[in-house]
């Protein structure tokens, strides 16, 4: 059974100071090595966190720039199309002011000519008849002749005129 002799003794004295030797020297060095490598991954865990929350940041950060950024596109697109409108309605408005002025112009032209040409002519037609009646009046001679010398006259003064 169990004996209790001094060798009890001095393996229990021994074991203890395996212990206090062990603990010292072996135990003590590799908790501290664990404890500073505990306190080395705390610190990167901390400073990704921190980069991680400066990333969400920045990112809310470039969300509310782009917001800003369509908003001032949308502004700007809407006056682009507003100003484009605007210079629409003048170019029509001043093509028709344009073709209205040719239209009137040229409407003018053509009464001045129609002027410049019936008028000339309708003095022609008149005198042509004027002389006709007073040859008429003055002459005895029978109807057929007399429009027979009307037609080679007006013949004469168409031929002259073209």
């Amino acid at each position: 059974m169990l004996r209790l002799d001094i060798n009890l003794l001095f393996t229990v004295i021994n074991l203890v100071i395996w212990y206090i030797l062990i603990r010292i020297f072996l135990f003590k060095p590799i908790n501290n090595i664990i404890s500073k490598r505990e306190a080395s991954i705390k610190s990167r865990y901390d400073e990704a966190q921190a980069i991680k929350e400066e990333a969400q940041a920045e990112k809310e950060k470039c969300r509310a720039f782009q917001a800003n950024l369509e908003e001032e596109k949308a502004k700007i697109v809407a006056q682009a199309n507003e100003k484009a409108r605007i210079d629409y309605d003048n170019i029509v408005e001043d093509a028709r002011k344009r073709a209205k002025q040719i239209v009137d112009d040229s409407k003018r032209e053509a009464e001045f000519q129609k002027e410049n040409i019936v008028g000339p002519a309708e003095e022609e037609i008149r005198a042509l008849i004027m002389d006709i009646a007073s040859k008429s009046l003055a002459s005895t001679d029978n109807d057929s002749a007399l429009y027979d010398q009307f037609l080679e006259k007006a013949g004469e003064m168409n031929n002259a005129g073209l």
